[in-house]
């Protein structure tokens, strides 16, 4: 028996919960502070979950060691700190906090505790970082590497034509923190919501992409001359962003109003929470699409990977929730099942590059719903 600790009770640790509950020969537990997501899932899914705060070192590391293996499922803020403690736990985790500083800092840790962690194991960062990889092994040269991510509601409604299927804070963040690219084989850093491009997507329709740092590990695992990835969003949103951020709303910078201090981006925050959030029931669309270019056999080709999910009604499953929760599962059967054993902490290009793994996500993906288009072109 596996037993699994899921870390966070929202719509992805949700839907990671549903996908083991229904496992043979795995004990599920969710844990999270609050005893209203804890109630739903336990009823929901005849799961064990326990009312924990998860910030607090002490009792993380508590539940951690009483596992086998770690889903992360929290929010970005907490993430390091997180995955720090589980490491030193020994225990093996998969995580997909979307968290800003260098997870792989705690690398050394996680050997020395025999502890295998895979990182950023949703869909992007995720499933594209290894197609990546598996682009990356399987051509004799890699010349380019493309992703285009995005999450949106079915519905277009004024004025964002946009939910945050996360915390709106972590979209805030991509839409302000600079963006990496790499280019003629050097780091090059654009400013977020730049050189956007108009994209067709069967089923969707135009889609507007623009610079925001997704590369992450990308730049440094994978010796790719050029590579970028770009958020994709309805024509419009964009420029809204654009304002509010250039506008100052976007600040941490506390200021003064009437005599009291206050951070623009708080305020905005709060404003935007209610904008942002989907209501129960309501629809929406994960789009992926990964591109790679470069040679194989001499001959120059195209490998293109394409993703276009949408919510599931019979289980009321927001698309972007099963994507990244089912990448994230399929991983930790990986783990569980001794396919995927490597003490240290690794991204997925590294998993990608193995023989056979990136077939085995696609299948176990595909049998939940979840369906990656893989196409190879010679050019």
């Amino acid at each position: 028996m596996t037993r699994a600790l899921i870390l966070g009770g929202g719509r992805t640790g949700a839907a990671m919960a549903m996908d083991l509950a229904n496992e043979d020969g795995w004990a599920v537990t969710v844990a999270d502070r609050n005893e209203d997501k804890l109630a739903r899932l336990e009823e929901t899914y005849g799961i064990t979950t326990a009312k924990a705060d998860l910030s607090d070192s002490k009792v993380l590391a508590s539940l951690a060691t009483e596992h086998d293996i770690v889903l992360g499922a929290l929010p970005s803020h907490l993430g390091l700190s997180a995955l720090r403690t589980i490491v030193d736990s020994g225990t093996n985790h998969v995580d997909v906090s979307f968290m800003s500083q260098d997870a792989t800092s705690v690398a050394r840790l996680a050997r020395d505790k025999g502890a295998t962690v895979v990182i950023d194991c949703g869909i992007a960062p995720g499933l594209s970082n290894m197609a990546a990889g598996f682009a990356k092994r399987t051509m004799h040269v890699c010349e380019a590497i493309e992703i285009y991510i995005g999450g949106l509601p079915v519905e277009r409604g004024w004025p964002y034509q946009y939910k945050a299927p996360t915390n709106p804070a972590d979209v805030i963040e991509e839409y302000t923190r600079p963006a990496n690219v790499v280019q003629g084989g050097k780091r090059i850093v654009r400013r977020a919501m730049s050189d956007p491009e108009l994209i067709d997507f069967p089923g969707i329709g135009t889609l507007e992409a623009f610079h925001t740092d997704g590369l992450r590990t990308l730049i440094h695992s994978l010796n790719v001359p050029f590579m970028f990835e770009k958020t994709l969003r309805y024509p419009g949103h964009m420029e809204l962003m654009r304002v509010l951020r250039d506008s100052g709303m976007f600040s941490k910078q506390a200021i003064d109003v009437g005599g009291k201090s206050v951070a623009p981006l708080d305020v905005t925050l709060a404003l935007l929470d209610k904008k942002w959030t989907y209501a129960e029931g309501e629809e929406d669309i994960a789009v992926l699409r990964v591109v790679a270019r470069g040679v194989e056999r001499g001959d120059p080709v195209r490998y293109q990977w394409d993703l276009l999910n949408r919510y599931d009604r019979q289980t009321s499953t927001q698309a972007m929730s099963r994507c990244v929760a089912f990448s994230a599962t399929t991983m930790a059967r990986m783990i569980a099942s001794g396919r995927f054993v490597r003490p240290g902490v690794h991204p997925p290009e590294v998993v990608g590059q193995q023989e056979g793994l990136l077939d085995a996500m696609l299948e176990a993906l595909a049998k939940r719903g979840v369906i990656v288009t893989q196409t190879r072109t010679e050019l």
